[in-house]
């Protein structure tokens, strides 16, 4: 019966060990499920409803017809075009061309003390001139310049030999004269192209409204 006592010892040992296991090992916890928090949904600026901003009208485009230097040239075009685009309005519209920088000494109220600087400058070879009339009267003019650059370089110079010269932008003001159609069909507005074409004249899209 020896074998007996020997398997009973061995299920002993066995029981032992499961025990000692089970009290050691913490229980198996179940598998929890990853929670992630859904992204916030991104609106674009232009599905937002309610703006603020006023729409803006649109503003109506006319064909326009030009430059000319004289009045007369341009009713004569606008007589031609008129069985093409109607009637049109013919505006006077100020351009201010040829801009320069002009160097200068401002203007004194002793025109005798402007005429003894300028012979001053002229004698030290300062190309000047004294303005006559107007509201620069007695003022002395060092030059015009197309380089704003170099009118402050002059003017550099000047002030350095002792002398308060200034830079002013000029610029000669002439009027244009320019013909406005409200944009007609195609084949008028190509038409109307032809005409400025043969008179010597542009034609390009731009606002009716006179601002």
């Amino acid at each position: 019966m020896r074998w007996v006592f020997y398997s009973l010892l061995i299920l002993n040992v066995v029981y032992l060990g499961w025990q000692l296991l089970a009290r050691v090992a913490p229980p198996a916890e179940p598998a929890r499920a990853a929670v992630v928090a859904a992204p916030r949904q991104l609106q674009m600026l232009n599905e937002q409803g309610g703006s603020d901003r006023p729409a803006l009208p649109r503003q109506a485009l006319c064909l326009v017809v030009g430059p000319w230097g004289e009045r007369g040239a341009a009713e004569s075009l606008q007589r031609t075009l008129r069985e093409l685009a109607g009637p049109g309005e013919l505006r006077a519209v100020p351009v201010r061309k040829d801009r320069l920088s002009w160097v200068y000494l401002p203007a004194t109220e002793d025109r005798d003390a402007a005429l003894q600087q300028l012979r001053e400058l002229q004698g030290r070879g300062v190309d000047s001139f004294i303005v006559a009339e107007g509201e620069d009267a007695n003022a002395i003019s060092l030059g015009y310049f197309s380089s704003a650059e170099s009118a402050r370089g002059l003017q550099v110079k000047m002030r350095n030999a002792g002398y308060p010269a200034e830079v002013r932008e000029t610029w000669k003001e002439i009027t244009e004269y320019w013909l406005y159609y409200p944009v007609p069909d195609a084949g008028a507005g190509e038409r109307i192209r032809q005409a400025a074409a043969g008179a010597g004249v542009e034609m390009a899209q731009a606002g009716c409204a006179t601002g």
